[in-house]
């Protein structure tokens, strides 16, 4: 009975595997430092955020809100005012846009 493949593949085979795996092996090392900072960024991220929204409250807080409510300006009244124009009062749109 015949051999399907070539002794030489044989030869060939484990020498491409044991390429392959020392190649991965150092793609594998060189991205160890990057992917563990960007995955320290992104916990440290996520802790903040949940910090910056969870609800602190205290007794003088709500006592400072309507302070400063009452605080504030009251709005004036707008300088401007609505100048009537000769325009037709019909309601059809205008002939060019």
């Amino acid at each position: 009975m015949q051999s399907r493949f070539h002794p030489m593949f044989y030869v060939l085979l484990p020498l491409a595997a044991l390429g392959f795996a020392r190649n991965f092996q150092s793609i594998v090392y060189s991205m160890v430092i990057p992917i563990t900072i960007v995955a320290v960024l992104f916990v440290l991220y996520f802790l903040m955020q949940k910090r910056r929204f969870s609800p602190r409250v205290t007794r003088h807080s709500n006592a400072l809100h309507r302070q400063s409510e009452k605080m504030k300006p009251k709005r004036k009244s707008s300088p401007f005012r609505v100048i009537e124009g000769r325009k037709n009062r019909e309601d059809e749109p205008p002939r060019y846009h």
